[in-house]
C-alpha cells in the first residue's frame, strides 16, 4: 500500500513540476469603444483564455480579439495561456491588463448657454448660439481625434452665428467637429458628402 501512495506521489509531483509559468504580454489599440486586444508568450502556447469585464464578448480563445464596450469605463481584462512545447500552465501564466473607454461628448452639443448644430450641404455649415461672446477655436478631426485642419479662430459674438467649412480637399465621410471655448470643448460629428 506504502508503494501505492509513492507511485501516486510521484506522478503528481512530475506533472506539477512540469506545469511551467510562460510569460504572458498583452497589448491593445483602442478606437472608440471597441479595443483590438493582442496577446503574445514566447513559449508557444496551444492555447489562449481571454476574460473581458464589461466587454462583448465577454470570453475569447483568440490570439487577437476584438472587443467592444458599451459605456465609458475602466476595464480589467485577463489572459491565461496553456499548452504548447513547454507545457505552459494556466493556472500560471496569468495576466492582466486595463483600457479606459471614454466619453466623446459628441451628442452632446449642448452647454451652459451654448449650442452648436450642423447645417448638413454640399459645404456644411454650423450655426453656433453663444450666450456670450468669447474667444473659440474650431476644428475637423478625422474619427481616432487626427486634426485635419483647423476651420475657426476669434471671437465668436454673442447671439447666433453661422459658418461655412470648405471642403473641397476632404473626402466624404464622417468626421468630427470640435469647439475649444473658454470652459470647455463641444464636440459634433459632421458627414461631409
Amino acid at each position: 500500500m506504502k508503494n501505492l501512495f509513492f507511485i501516486v506521489g510521484l506522478i503528481l509531483t512530475t506533472s506539477l513540476s512540469q506545469a511551467q509559468i510562460c510569460p504572458v504580454v498583452i497589448t491593445h489599440i483602442i478606437n472608440g469603444n471597441q479595443v483590438q486586444y493582442y496577446g503574445s508568450c514566447a513559449s508557444n502556447p496551444s492555447g489562449w483564455s481571454w476574460f473581458f469585464n464589461g466587454g462583448s464578448p465577454l470570453t475569447s480563445s483568440q490570439q487577437n480579439p476584438v472587443v467592444n464596450y458599451s459605456v465609458p469605463g475602466q476595464y480589467i481584462t485577463a489572459l491565461s495561456v496553456y499548452g504548447g512545447p513547454n507545457s505552459c500552465s494556466a493556472a500560471l501564466s496569468n495576466k492582466n491588463d486595463t483600457v479606459v473607454i471614454v466619453a466623446t461628448g459628441i451628442e452632446n452639443n449642448n452647454a451652459d448657454g451654448f449650442s452648436m448644430n450642423v447645417i448638413q450641404s454640399q459645404n456644411p455649415q454650423l450655426e453656433i448660439i453663444n450666450n456670450k461672446s468669447q474667444r473659440v477655436q474650431i476644428a475637423l478631426h478625422d474619427l481616432n481625434g487626427q486634426l485635419i485642419e483647423t476651420v475657426f479662430e476669434g471671437v465668436l459674438n454673442q447671439g447666433q452665428n453661422m459658418l461655412s467649412m470648405q471642403t473641397f480637399n476632404i473626402p466624404s465621410g464622417v468626421y468630427l467637429i470640435s469647439l475649444s471655448k473658454e470652459d470647455g470643448v463641444v464636440c459634433k460629428r459632421v458627414l461631409i458628402p
